[in-house]
């Protein structure tokens, strides 16, 4: 069945609704992170995973209306195509644009917060294996010249 535009600009509309959801779930999971709450990372995971799982349908249902129309799924061509189509209706226009920057937000979130994961671990791994040599064992490296224990 084909999406009439009204139909894509309700796609617009949830899939900007479903991404500000998942911002302020990674927002969340980065104070969880830097607080130390460790156990609601756990929660945190299960949702963004419903929502990845959202977002994906939504994007494909945007995608195949976008390829019905005969457009190449590239930002510009799309930014290009909105401006000739929607020409009177801003709305659309507005809403691929805040759904660029929410992209951009997220993406920013979530290197953050993987950064913040990997730092910790580095930091739990160097206290391993300090407490490993407290208690007189040996450390073995590793193919690739990591602590090995």
């Amino acid at each position: 069945m084909a999406l009439s535009p009204l139909d894509f600009t309700s796609i617009l509309k949830a899939e900007k609704n479903t991404l500000e959801i998942f911002i302020e779930i990674l927002k969340k999971e980065e104070d969880a992170l830097i607080e130390g709450k460790i156990e609601k990372i756990d929660s945190f995971a299960s949702n963004k995973s419903h929502l990845i799982e959202k977002l994906i349908q939504i994007d494909n249902r945007r995608n195949e209306y976008l390829q019905n129309q005969g457009l190449k799924i590239e930002k510009a061509a799309i930014k290009n195509w909105l401006q000739e189509q929607y020409t009177d209706q801003s709305e659309v226009q507005a809403l691929w644009d805040e759904l660029i920057a929410l992209a951009h937000v997220a993406q920013k979130i979530n290197q953050s917060n993987g950064l913040i994961v990997w730092t910790r671990l580095q930091h739990n791994q160097r206290a391993f294996s300090a407490l490993h040599c407290a208690a007189g064992n040996i450390s073995l490296y590793g193919p690739n010249g990591q602590t090995y224990i």
